[in-house]
């Protein structure tokens, strides 16, 4: 395997668990967290070379249920403008500094990002250790 191929894999799967994880661990917090109301209070613009520009947001948190309110935590998106009004979001619980948007992108991307590059690594692995395999099989059968 040249090098060129080892470092693709070996990026494709750094890769690949980091999103692969990010994604799950948004998605657990969308079903076992608790569901409230985001209020946005601090708004900057985080500029994209692309030239989406997109709003980053902090500000206070208020349970469904009205058991607990956060005073200060971050939402995992970013938003077109900065929100008017509240905006449905999902925090671990009372003591969390980030919440995580209820829109299924927010955990469905990465995680299936990082599905594919898992997928890519293992592609090269398994391609490798084929082409080993057969090289052996080769030069002893004087081929």
């Amino acid at each position: 395997m040249g090098v060129r191929r080892v470092l693709t894999t070996v990026v494709a799967l750094g890769a690949g668990v980091f999103l692969l994880g990010a994604g799950l661990s948004r998605l657990e917090t969308r079903i076992t967290g608790v569901p409230g109301q985001f209020r946005a209070e601090r708004c900057e613009v985080s500029e994209s070379k692309r030239g989406d520009d997109g709003v980053l947001c902090a500000g206070s948190f208020e349970a469904d249920d009205r058991s607990f309110r956060i005073e200060r935590l971050d939402v995992e998106t970013t938003f077109d403008a900065k929100p008017a009004g509240p905006v449905p979001v999902t925090v671990d619980g009372p003591s969390a500094t980030v919440a995580v948007d209820n829109e299924a992108g927010v955990w469905l991307y990465p995680g299936a990002t990082g599905l594919v590059c898992l997928l890519v690594g293992a592609w090269n692995v398994r391609g490798a250790l084929v082409r080993k395999r057969g090289g052996a099989v080769s030069a002893a059968s004087g081929t």
